[in-house]
């Protein structure tokens, strides 16, 4: 448990399966990353131009125990695959390869557990075996528990990205916040969009005309569009992997910024320029919604005052 004498010091974060940095993004100045560890060297790339937080190339199952030691974390957080938990990965749970390095995890939490720990996935994995076994480890470390499953559109955000979200603490935690009223604070979806948006990203006729009753549309001047959640396979795969935008010369996909602002990732954070745009839609795709995930930190004392609206 974090030493009362180092009350005053910023809280000390391992980001595991970083992504391009969404719960960096989430915390701002308000604590201090010391590694971010990913098997993803596209998405460390575009990490490493943001942050300058250590970063390792690495499964999570292949770090020494003690390396994880070493960085002296306050703070887990874990945002593991989602394909073992939902019904397009067939929901293989613990079966599932990709379930391995956070079973790992779970096993390590028994020898190092951290004061504090915070993950988020799909909302199916609140009713797999994988959720049950983390929720036993952490009632016989007796881990004080938050749970909740929450989307962009309750804190005013016009994109859905229902997710689970879960924060431990061997110390207490606070009560989540109040949810906003969304139907006061929501903003428009024209807010998000780029002001000169790239002709390239024009969906093609034929594509419009073949998925025409798939494709999910929404009018940038409506008040109250929301746009559709945004997977890894957006700009491969027209049907459920997020909006299109009606405009008078045709359709169009949103472009990486776009998603990027509907995450709430702060202006100051942006995508390599020679990052192709392919792999920029696959790897925002995949990361986290900002305010969200400041929402549910929230309820760790030390990070208590991030606000929706924080800015990095």
């Amino acid at each position: 448990m974090k030493d009362p004498e180092d009350a005053q010091k910023p809280l000390r974060v391992l980001e595991l399966y970083c992504g391009i940095g969404g719960c960096t993004a989430s915390l701002g100045s308000a604590a201090s990353v010391v590694a971010a560890v990913d098997i993803n060297r596209d998405a460390l790339a575009v990490y490493r131009h943001n942050y300058p937080h250590p970063t390792r190339p690495a499964t999570i199952e292949s770090l020494p125990a003690a390396s994880i030691g070493q960085w002296s974390a306050d703070l887990w957080w874990m945002s593991p695959p989602c394909q073992p938990f939902t019904r397009r990965g067939l929901g293989r749970d613990a079966d599932d390869p990709r379930t391995q390095s956070l079973l790992e995890l779970i096993r390590r939490l028994k020898s190092s557990p951290p004061t504090y720990l915070a993950l988020e996935n799909v909302p199916g994995f609140c009713d797999s075996s994988t959720h049950d076994l983390l929720r036993t480890t952490l009632d016989r470390l007796d881990y004080e528990v938050r749970d909740q499953t929450l989307c962009p559109t309750s804190l005013g955000v016009p994109n859905r990205r229902r997710r689970f979200y879960l924060v431990a603490g061997r110390q207490p935690l606070q009560a989540l916040q109040p949810l906003p009223d969304a139907t006061e604070n929501s903003l428009p979806l024209r807010d998000f969009l780029d002001p000169t948006p790239d002709p390239d990203l024009w969906a093609e006729p034929t594509l419009v005309d073949h998925y025409r009753h798939a494709l999910n549309v929404v009018e940038p001047e409506d008040p109250e569009a929301v746009a559709a959640c945004f997977t890894s396979a957006y700009g491969h795969s027209p049907v459920r992997s997020g909006s299109y935008l009606r405009t008078p010369t045709g359709l169009r996909r949103f472009s990486p910024t776009e998603i990027l602002r509907l995450l709430g990732f702060p202006p100051s954070f942006t995508l390599p320029p020679d990052l192709p745009r392919p792999t920029a839609w696959r790897l925002v795709g995949n990361s986290l919604s900002v305010p969200a995930v400041r929402h549910v930190l929230s309820a760790i004392p030390e990070l208590g005052h991030l606000s929706l609206d924080q800015t990095a």
